[in-house]
């Protein structure tokens, strides 16, 4: 009996190693693929990589931003800027080079990935600017696999108040807006 116990308790260990390799696996697979298409909003890929309520917010961010676009051309001041949505909007930067995961935390179908974010030292206009180093949060949701939910970035709102936020403002009249 000792030995069916011992030997149940080996299996057990064994499959809960192999699912969290998986699971680790899968989440940095999305990741890669989401950094690497996070520049393309409109990507299908990307699509793919976020969340129902992720995907939700961007899309009414769009819309907003879209409306925004079509007002000021109707307005009194159709040169004024329109309010959009960044490109950098996943990174927090323009110019990020290279991400590489550092840790991932698995809680049954929720996950966070501690990603380091870096831009190399680089030359522009005869200005040396220093290589830049900083840590993201993504938290990830398992929905017919890992996909992106919200991003955690250090000293700002997240992803998902930036947007919130975005909507609110853009929504305002031109001459409302902070």
């Amino acid at each position: 009996m000792e030995k069916l116990i011992f030997c149940l308790s080996i299996l057990l260990l064994l499959g809960s190693c192999t699912n969290r390799k998986s699971n680790e696996t899968e989440i940095t697979s999305a990741i890669d693929q989401f950094y690497k298409y996070a520049s393309s909003q409109d990507s299908l890929v990307l699509k793919e990589l976020i969340s129902p309520g992720l995907k939700d917010l961007l899309k009414a961010a769009n819309q907003v931003a879209d409306a925004d676009v079509e007002n000021i051309k109707k307005s009194k001041n159709p040169s004024d800027k329109p309010a959009a949505i960044e490109s950098f909007i996943f990174t927090g930067v323009p110019d990020t080079t290279t991400q590489k995961l550092e840790k991932i935390t698995v809680t049954g179908n929720n996950a966070e990935a501690i990603v380091e974010l870096k831009i190399d030292e680089y030359k522009s206009e005869d200005k040396l600017y220093p290589a830049v180093r900083w840590e993201n949060t993504i938290q990830l949701i398992n929905d017919g696999g890992w996909k992106v939910d919200n991003i955690i970035f250090n000293e700002k709102p997240t992803l998902k108040q930036q947007l919130e936020s975005f909507i609110l403002e853009a929504n305002k009249k031109p001459h409302e807006r902070t």
